[in-house]
């Protein structure tokens, strides 16, 4: 999803890392800060992305709004899913899985395990 797409107040998550910038070698590199963390969309003004940070990283930087540039970090956002209270009896599986294997292929191996726990448990209740 772009950024775009939300409204104030909209609960987010960084899923894919920004667009590549060239170092001084000339590589592609790509900025994966933010991924996997919870932010409070705000709005885009004067070529910013404008986010509330959440939990201890709103607590560390008292509240200030986070502000990024609109033309590197505009695509790869979701709305934020919390893996507590996915409701599984509602979730087909397969979007667990995609979730679970989107999430491991971007690192956050801490949601892909939960997800995979919560897999697992549904396959062995189909059985």
């Amino acid at each position: 999803m772009t950024i775009y797409e939300f409204n104030k107040g909209d609960e987010i998550v960084r899923v894919f890392p920004a667009k590549p910038l060239q170092n001084i070698f000339g590589v592609g590199v790509q900025d994966r800060s933010y991924m996997g963390d919870r932010m409070i969309f705000q709005g885009i003004a004067n070529g910013q992305i404008y986010l509330e940070r959440t939990g201890i990283n709103k607590q560390i930087f008292g509240g200030k709004l986070l502000d990024i540039s609109l033309d590197l970090w505009d695509e790869g956002w979701e709305r934020w899913i919390d893996p507590e209270s996915i409701e599984t009896n509602n979730c087909p599986v397969s979007y667990l899985e995609e979730k679970m294997n989107l999430a491991a292929a971007n690192e956050d191996y801490e949601l892909a395990e939960k997800l995979r726990t919560i897999v697992e448990q549904l396959n062995n209740v189909k059985k």
